[in-house]
């Protein structure tokens, strides 16, 4: 489904899984691939990604991972390919938050007590409950969160 936001310049905020099943898209047939549409759309309407400063962290640890062999001595990406990847996830319009003052770290803390999420991905909810966006994720803890207070 797209983004629900009807701002002629939408918004959503993004985990880390949503993002990196779109950038690994073209690269492993095994990541989930209907991001695409969502992508594209907020790429074709000039719309922006949220994200909290713990996403480019995450994201390039997945991306080290896809470039670290396997138990079996298989790499499933190439440095150069990664590499490609970061250069062009940093051409995205992508709105990284300014770094959580106490009460918003406090918010983060209490929704992940509340939905027994991680303090991570808790941050991604209280992101997208600030800026009332929705929120992309392929986390169904982080997903059920945030549908429950759609709902409220």
């Amino acid at each position: 489904m797209l983004a629900e936001n009807t701002n002629p310049f939408p918004c959503i905020a993004v985990d880390t899984s949503f993002m990196a099943a779109y950038i690994l898209n073209g690269y492993c047939s095994d990541e989930l691939s209907d991001c695409i549409k969502e992508v594209e759309y907020i790429l074709n309407n000039n719309g922006q990604f949220y994200v909290p400063q713990l996403f480019w962290y995450e994201i390039e640890n997945v991306l080290l991972y896809k470039i670290r062999k396997n138990k079996k001595g298989q790499v499933y990406l190439s440095k150069s390919d990664v590499l490609d990847i970061i250069y062009d996830l940093q051409q995205l319009p992508i709105y990284t938050d300014l770094q959580p003052d106490g009460e918003i770290r406090q918010r983060i803390f209490d929704m992940a007590e509340e939905h027994n999420l991680s303090y991570y991905d808790a941050s991604y909810l209280e992101l997208a409950r600030r800026y009332s966006i929705p929120l992309k994720t392929y986390d169904a803890d982080l997903s059920a969160a945030f549908e429950s207070y759609k709902l409220s």
